[in-house]
C-alpha cells in the first residue's frame, strides 16, 4: 500500500525597516539603518509612501528628514499593514509529494521554507519657513521649505536634529529641485519600541523614492522591501530589473529546505549588487477571497473573514480570506466592525468600485457616482485606514500588488528610486514547487533512478501527476505574527 504524506510550514525571517534620512540627537550616540520596508500607493488621485524604521543602536532621540514636494502631508499608520503586506506576499516554496511503496524507508515531506526573506520656537526672519507642525503618534513632526542652500541644515542643527555634514550636499540638491521637507523626532518619553510607521500623502504623479538622503543612515548593505499598490505590475525605471528562474530550485528532503535562498541571494548580486527582484506580483489578492482556512495570525486570528453563505452580496462565500480582512481583524475597534468594513471592501472590489474621498474635513460630502464607494465607508475606524487611504482614486476590481526586493550598497543610493508600470503585466505567485528534489524520502529502494546519489549534484525532477503536488499555504502567514488586537 503506497503511502504519500505532505506538510506545509513556512518561516518568516523579520526584516528591518526604514527610509529618509535618519539621524540621533547626541554627540556620542550613533545608529545604523539596517534595512527598509516601504509601501507605495500609486493612484490617478495621489501617491502614498508608507515607512517603517528600525536601526541597530538604541538612541535617546531618534530624528527622521524626508524630502516631499509641496503639498504633501505626514499621518501616522499601523504595523499590521506591513506585517499583512509582508507576510501575504513572502514567497514559500514546496516539495512535490512522493508516494513511497510500504517497503520503503520512509515518506514524503514536503515542507515549505519561506523567506520574507520638532518643537522650539521659530524665528519670523529665519530663512526656512515652517509650513506646519504636530504631534503624529509618538512623533514631533515640522514641514520645513527653504530655497537657500546651507539654511535647512543650519535650522536643523539649531533646533536638535544631529545632521552629519556630509549630508548638507544631498539636501541641498534637493533644495535646488524644489523640495520641501518633513522632520520627525520621538516625543520625549517615547523610546524606540513606541515607534509606528508613518505614511507621507502627496499629490498624484509621484512616483520617487528618495534614496539619496537615505544613505545618512546606512551601513556598507541595506536589505529594502518595496510594496507597490497600484492598478497594475510595476517596476523600478533606473535601476536594473532582476529575474529570478525558478527552474533551478532544487527541495532537498534531508534537510527539509529548498536552495531558493541561496539562488535570490547570487541573483541580487548582479548588476554590482544595484538590482531589483520583483517576488511577487498578483492581481486581486489583497481584496478579495480565496478559499484556503489553514493560516492564522498571532495564533488566534485565522486569517479569514468567518462568514456565513449568502453574506457579501449574496454570493456564496464560506471562509472568505482576503489580505484586507487580516488587516481589518487585527486593527478595527471589535470583530463586528471588522466583518462589516471587510463586507464593504468586498464589494468595492465585486463590483469593480471605484474608491473616492469625496468628504471635506469639515464632514461635507459630495455625491457618488454609482460606480463610486467612499473612503468613509472603508475607514473601519479612525486608526485602522491605511487601506481607505491606500486605494484612493482606484478602482477596487484593478488592485495589484507588487513586491520588489533588494540588497543595495551604499553607492545605490547616489540616485533616487523612480518607479513606473511594467511592460510585463503577468502574475507572479508567491507560492511555487520546487521542480526538482534530492536525497528522496523514500529511500534508494523504491526505484526513482539517480534520486538517491544526488544530494552531490542537480537531483532529478520526480515527474508526478499534478494531483500529487503539495499544497501551499499562502505566502507566509502561518507564522505568528504579533498584531495590535490578538483578543479579537
Amino acid at each position: 500500500m503506497a503511502l504519500t504524506v505532505g506538510m506545509a510550514a513556512v518561516l518568516a525571517p523579520s526584516v528591518a525597516e526604514a527610509c529618509g534620512g535618519c539621524f540621533v540627537g547626541g554627540e556620542t550616540e550613533s545608529t545604523v539603518v539596517t534595512g527598509h520596508r516601504m509601501a507605495m500607493a500609486i493612484s490617478q488621485t495621489q501617491s502614498v509612501l508608507w515607512d517603517q524604521f528600525d536601526y541597530a543602536g538604541d538612541p535617546a532621540e531618534f530624528a527622521w528628514v524626508l524630502p516631499i514636494k509641496p503639498g504633501a502631508r505626514v499621518e501616522v499608520a499601523q504595523d499590521a499593514l506591513f506585517d499583512v503586506l509582508d507576510a501575504g506576499t513572502s514567497v514559500s516554496v514546496g516539495s512535490r509529494l512522493v508516494p513511497c511503496s510500504s517497503g520503503g524507508s520512509g515518506f514524503g515531506c514536503g515542507d515549505a521554507d519561506g523567506l520574507s526573506e520638532a518643537g522650539g520656537e521659530y524665528g519670523s526672519n529665519d530663512p526656512v519657513t515652517v509650513v506646519s507642525q504636530s504631534t503624529v503618534g509618538p512623533y514631533e513632526t515640522v514641514t520645513l521649505s527653504t530655497e537657500q542652500p546651507g539654511a535647512l541644515n543650519e535650522w536643523l542643527v539649531g533646533h536638535g536634529y544631529n545632521v552629519p555634514s556630509s549630508i548638507q550636499p544631498t539636501i541641498d540638491a534637493y533644495v535646488a529641485e524644489g523640495f520641501d521637507f518633513i522632520a520627525l523626532r520621538l516625543i520625549p518619553g517615547n523610546g524606540v519600541q513606541q515607534m509606528q510607521p508613518v505614511r507621507v500623502v502627496m499629490p498624484a504623479g509621484q512616483m520617487t523614492l528618495p534614496l539619496r538622503l537615505v544613505g545618512a543612515g546606512t551601513g556598507a548593505q541595506t536589505a529594502i522591501t518595496l510594496f507597490v499598490i497600484s492598478e497594475g505590475r510595476y517596476q523600478v525605471q533606473n535601476f536594473p530589473n532582476l529575474s529570478l528562474n525558478r527552474d533551478g530550485v532544487v527541495w532537498d528532503f534531508a534537510t527539509s529546505s529548498s536552495n531558493y535562498r541561496a539562488i535570490r541571494a547570487a541573483v541580487l548580486k548582479k548588476e554590482e549588487g544595484l538590482g531589483w527582484l520583483t517576488a511577487y506580483a498578483r492581481k486581486d489578492t489583497l481584496l478579495l477571497p480565496t478559499n484556503d482556512n489553514s493560516l492564522e495570525l498571532g495564533g488566534q486570528l485565522s486569517y479569514q473573514t468567518p462568514v456565513n453563505p449568502g453574506t457579501f452580496g449574496g454570493e456564496s462565500v464560506v471562509n472568505a480570506q482576503t489580505m484586507a480582512s487580516a488587516y481589518l481583524f487585527a486593527t478595527a475597534d471589535n470583530r463586528d466592525a471588522a466583518l462589516a468594513c471587510s463586507e464593504s471592501f468586498w464589494r468595492a472590489a465585486r463590483q469593480g468600485l471605484r474608491v473616492v474621498d469625496n468628504c471635506d474635513a469639515d464632514g461635507n460630502c459630495a455625491p457618488l457616482a454609482a460606480d463610486e464607494i467612499s473612503t468613509q465607508e472603508l475607514r473601519c475606524s479612525a486608526e485602522a485606514d491605511d487601506l481607505a487611504v491606500a486605494l484612493t482614486g482606484m478602482r477596487a476590481s484593478d488592485v495589484w500588488i507588487t513586491r520588489l526586493e533588494a540588497d543595495l550598497p551604499r553607492a545605490a543610493f547616489e540616485r533616487d528610486l523612480v518607479l513606473e508600470a511594467s511592460s510585463d503585466q503577468s502574475e507572479l505567485d508567491s507560492r511555487f514547487v520546487a521542480p526538482s528534489y534530492i536525497n528522496s524520502p523514500c529511500g534508494p529502494s523504491v526505484g526513482l533512478a539517480g534520486l538517491a546519489g544526488a544530494s552531490q549534484g542537480q537531483g532529478r525532477s520526480g515527474r508526478l501527476p499534478s494531483d500529487l503536488l503539495v499544497a501551499l499555504t499562502l505566502g507566509a502567514l502561518g507564522v505568528a505574527l504579533v498584531l495590535r488586537r490578538p483578543s479579537l
